[in-house]
């Protein structure tokens, strides 16, 4: 019998997509006896949770997998909203979890594809699915996870134009940490290193699970031949931007060793005085603020404590192994820019390029 595999799909006000994600999953080439589709609302406000009810849950074991619906009273976010359905799975002893996001669909063969890389080598503990644009199947949403050595983290190659021969060269190779849109877990990899840090609500959670992945000293690899779709639309809101660089700095003192920490800190103090600048500009200082002021409290503090314990605990990899994957090059479109692109990036990858040998 295959691998069983526990989908888990997150809605949240997601009613636009619903017919075509569940069309998808009926369209699975996996056996559906191996498969369980696990699918929470978080307290969607537009007619979600309802249609789930009325046309998913009655094709349960039918069209579909077996489906077990979650519908949240409170929105917990993402990490919170996927972990409900993670253990869920966990409990019930399935082999994988493959993350779906709620504006995602699958191709066919995505979950067959991701279990056969994954099986292929006991030390994967993420395979991320090629995730390519909804709105446009030529270009690329994501080919993995980028982290940028000043924390950010970025879905490498979005919005390049590729074909499947274009991108086949990259099957089966490491990335830094896999995107949470479309992604395929080693259950008993999540049982060692935990599930996403429902501390961060929204943001960098799938990138801090990758780190703790590598940390243990497992791989998080692309298959290009499991294919996920995902309507991708970039948008800068203020709270946004409070909820990301919570959760970079957050991750940052949660995970690197001190003499890391001490090594990034000059250019770490010089990007936050940059970004107090581009705040107060952008109209978004207050809540750059509350960001400095959340990180002063004591639950934040016992929080980053309780993962450098933990991390401590799991490590198995030097962080020079972690920062190998890293980046000193900006490339998500959107913040693309002649300054960034002929400033910035060079400077930054020429200042990187030195300081990851003194890792």
């Amino acid at each position: 019998m295959k691998p069983t595999v526990a989908i888990i799909y997150l809605a949240y006000n997601t009613s636009a997509y619903l017919e075509r994600v569940f069309l998808s999953v009926e369209q699975l080439d996996y056996p559906k006896e191996a498969l369980h589709l696990i699918v929470v609302d978080n307290a969607s406000s537009d007619g979600s949770a309802d249609w789930i009810r009325e046309n998913a849950v009655p094709k349960s074991e039918k069209q579909l997998p077996r489906v077990t619906f979650f519908p949240s009273a409170v929105n917990t976010g993402f990490a919170g909203g996927n972990n409900l359905g993670i253990d869920r799975a966990l409990l019930e002893g399935a082999d994988y979890v493959y993350l779906l996001n709620g504006d995602a669909k699958l191709d066919p063969s995505a979950i067959a594809e991701a279990v056969a890389m994954a099986e292929g080598d006991k030390t994967i503990g993420a395979v991320q699915s090629l995730v390519r644009l909804w709105q446009d199947e030529g270009a690329l949403n994501a080919t993995g996870g980028s982290v940028h050595f000043l924390g950010f983290g970025f879905a490498r190659d979005n919005g390049r134009r590729a074909s499947a021969e274009d991108v086949a060269s990259l099957d089966g190779t490491d990335i830094a940490y896999a995107s949470g849109a479309a992604v395929l877990y080693r259950s008993s990899v999540l049982r060692e290193v935990g599930l996403l840090e429902d501390f961060y609500f929204m943001y960098h959670d799938d990138l801090e699970l990758g780190w703790r992945i590598r940390l243990a000293g497992y791989r998080n690899v692309l298959a290009t031949r499991s294919v996920a779709y995902h309507h991708y639309e970039f948008r800068r809101s203020i709270k946004k931007l409070y909820w990301m660089e919570r959760a970079r700095l957050l991750v940052f003192f949660s995970h690197l060793r001190p003499a890391t920490l001490i090594i990034l800190s000059p250019l770490l103090v010089v990007l936050e005085l940059a970004l107090l600048a581009f705040a107060a500009k952008g109209g978004w200082l207050r809540d750059k603020l509350c960001v400095y002021l959340d990180l002063l409290r004591p639950t934040t503090w016992k929080h980053v404590a309780e993962k450098r314990k933990f991390s401590s605990l799991i490590r198995k990899v030097s962080d020079k192994e972690i920062v190998r994957h890293w980046t000193g090059r900006i490339e998500h479109q959107e913040t693309s820019s002649p300054i960034v692109d002929i400033v910035a990036n060079p400077v930054l990858s020429a200042v990187w390029l030195v300081l990851k040998r003194l890792v």
